[in-house]
């Protein structure tokens, strides 16, 4: 009964309860995170992932969890769990159409996600507010790393008033350091201090897995003015992290956050 109703609601744009939806676990990211002026956010407590057979949204168990995307997944009847969407894909979260009319931004956070503490829903940033995060708040440029995670590849963020626990350190900026590859136990005391960390796993073209294991792409929620076809995303480089453009229909990473 409920996967009947679950079909209808998203056929009409609605979606679940929160207990029918998404994992209705409050988020452990506990970090404050400025994106503008007297605006901070909240970090969910991993990416978002969908299981096409039962319509029902979840947050990554892990903030370092990734699943990639096989050609089975594009069928409504798998049982797995996927985790690449092309851009604003909330009600049809398995298409990978090439045309780029298939693809009118719809936030996930809008149809996927949980209303938390205080009614607040989770919402996708966009392009301006990445841009902010990661270079206009105070000290923006001290507050990223990259980093590996029981040898996971990806972005470190720390929130605003870092303070660093004891026994871990952290060297910020854009280039690898050994200082920081961190195992389960030091990166518990890193995620209790606030810290967020986006994982790499490369993105999808059509059916097919591409890119290394360094690759490492986030859907925003704006569209490219230059082409219609095309969005945004933020890369992280070898360089800076930075937003570019994309064909709406490549799969890509998706992480949510709560304005507090």
């Amino acid at each position: 009964m409920k996967k009947i109703l679950s079909l209808i609601l998203l056929t009409l744009g609605l979606t679940l309860s929160a207990q029918e939806s998404v994992s209705d676990s409050l988020p452990k990211c506990q970090g404050l995170f400025s994106i503008a002026d007297s605006v901070q956010v909240r970090f969910s407590p991993g990416n978002l992932q969908y299981q096409p057979s039962t319509h029902l949204w979840r947050f990554a168990p892990s903030q370092t969890e990734t699943l990639g995307w096989s050609d089975k997944s594009s069928s409504p009847r798998y049982k797995g769990w996927i985790d690449l969407f092309g851009w604003g894909t909330g009600m049809n979260p398995t298409n990978y159409s090439e045309n780029a009319a298939d693809y009118s931004f719809i936030d996930w956070g809008r149809y996927c996600a949980l209303p938390t503490q205080g009614g607040k829903l989770w919402r996708t940033m966009t392009m301006d507010e990445w841009n902010y995060l990661l270079s206009k708040r105070k000290h923006a440029r001290r507050l990223y790393a990259i980093a590996y995670v029981n040898n996971q590849y990806g972005l470190l963020l720390l929130p605003d008033g870092w303070q660093c626990p004891k026994g871990v350190y952290v060297k910020p900026g854009p280039k690898e350091d050994s200082a920081n590859w961190y195992t389960d136990e030091k990166w518990a005391k890193l995620e209790a201090a606030g810290a967020v960390f986006l994982p790499a796993e490369g993105k999808r073209m059509g059916t097919a897995l591409q890119g290394s294991p360094h690759s490492c792409h986030y859907w925003t929620a704006t569209p490219s003015i230059k082409k219609s076809s095309e969005a945004l995303y933020l890369l992280l480089d070898p360089y800076f992290p930075q937003g570019r453009s994309a064909l709406k229909s490549t799969g890509f990473s998706v992480r949510l956050v709560q304005e507090m």
